[in-house]
């Protein structure tokens, strides 16, 4: 099976460690005629030769930074970045006419070396630091659920349960069904928890072309089914093939069940998509009433404390699992109080779809 994350981390490597290779001999050449042209020659192969067997050596340690999958590619976009300016700012100076040195080309090896190890430093910083606020951002909201809204939940079945034990027999059937959806949503919590850690561990989930339309047009078809007063209105293309896996059923889950519970009348959803270039639009727009700025605020700054929190988990999971496509969520609210949101998803390729 093609595994896009796999394959990222290994061309991201393969890049790093060729580079390395291929800067490590054009060195180690010019080392060997640089002991004849003086010390500052061999100066300038020496300050290159060091970051260039670092390079080579980065299928060592850029796993044991805790780096993987698209990680590894971004990194490796990085150390290119840093190659092709210096690259460039060597062309301009050559062809500006200005004097250059003797050691010309020892000099532009070694920068070029230098450049690429400073890019791969720089991007897997970034990278660890992205980690590292994300791996925070997931702990913060797994400990409110768990220390509050699943405290809640048990609280609430246990006060039902105390009530069956005092009342008669006939008379238990509100308690009972009170508990049952007590439970349910005990339990749809912990699956949503669940998804959320599968969610942030991204190179063990296979991205592939979805098609959009298809995964929204079974959401709202089953949605007409269950609550047949409901308004939906769709305007779709024929296609929209997005990079996606099996959690992008779990977002649109999401999503359409937060109309249906948190609508006050008959539920009302209107659902476009748009394709422009590399982007996929998905837009929907309810009657519900509009999610509170606090809570707004804490997805905006991507962090919750005790005084400041969601109230679930379903927007942080729609959240996270859309970024990990490399899309982003907004959020917004209707003239007349409803709520819009907002997700682009990168559009999958031609070649991604024949594969």
């Amino acid at each position: 099976m093609y595994r896009p994350d796999l394959s990222k981390q290994s061309l991201g490597t393969g890049y790093v460690v060729g580079t390395g290779v291929a800067l490590s001999l054009a060195l180690i050449a010019h080392a060997l005629t640089a002991v004849s042209a003086g010390p500052s020659a061999l100066l300038v192969v020496l300050v290159g030769i060091v970051p260039a067997l670092v390079l080579v050596a980065a299928n060592r340690w850029l796993p044991r930074c805790g780096l993987e999958g698209a990680q590894v590619w971004t990194v490796a976009e990085w150390g290119g970045l840093g190659i092709g300016i210096v690259t460039l700012l060597h062309l301009a100076v050559s062809l500006s006419g200005l004097p250059v040195a003797t050691t010309r080309t020892a000099l532009l090896a070694s920068s070029v070396a230098l450049a690429g190890f400073v890019g791969v430093l720089v991007g897997s910083v970034l990278e660890l630091r992205r980690s590292r606020r994300r791996l925070k951002q997931s702990n913060d909201v797994l400990k409110r659920v768990l220390r509050h809204d699943l405290r809640n939940r048990l609280t609430v079945m246990l006060g039902h349960l105390n009530e069956l034990e005092q009342t008669a027999a006939g008379e238990t059937t509100g308690h009972t069904e009170a508990l049952r959806e007590s439970i349910e949503d005990l339990r749809s919590t912990t699956e949503k928890a669940r998804q959320v850690d599968v969610a942030l561990g991204t190179a063990h989930r296979d991205q592939q072309p979805v098609d959009l339309v298809g995964a929204v047009d079974q959401r709202l078809d089953a949605l007409e089914r269950a609550t047949p007063e409901a308004t939906v209105e769709r305007d779709f293309p024929e296609e929209a093939p997005v990079r996606a896996d099996w959690l992008l059923g779990s977002v649109l889950d999401n999503l359409v069940e937060n109309t249906v519970v948190h609508s006050e009348t008959t539920p009302s959803l209107a659902v476009d998509i748009t394709v422009e270039g590399r982007t996929t639009t998905l837009r929907l727009v309810d009657d519900c009433p509009a999610i509170p700025q606090t809570e707004l605020d804490v997805f905006s700054a991507r962090a919750e404390t005790p005084l400041q929190h969601s109230k679930g988990v379903g927007l942080w999971l729609v959240i996270w699992v859309v970024e990990s496509y490399g899309g982003r969520v907004e959020f917004e609210q209707t003239p007349d109080g409803g709520n819009v949101v907002t997700l682009s998803f990168r559009t999958a390729t031609w070649l991604e779809r024949r594969q």
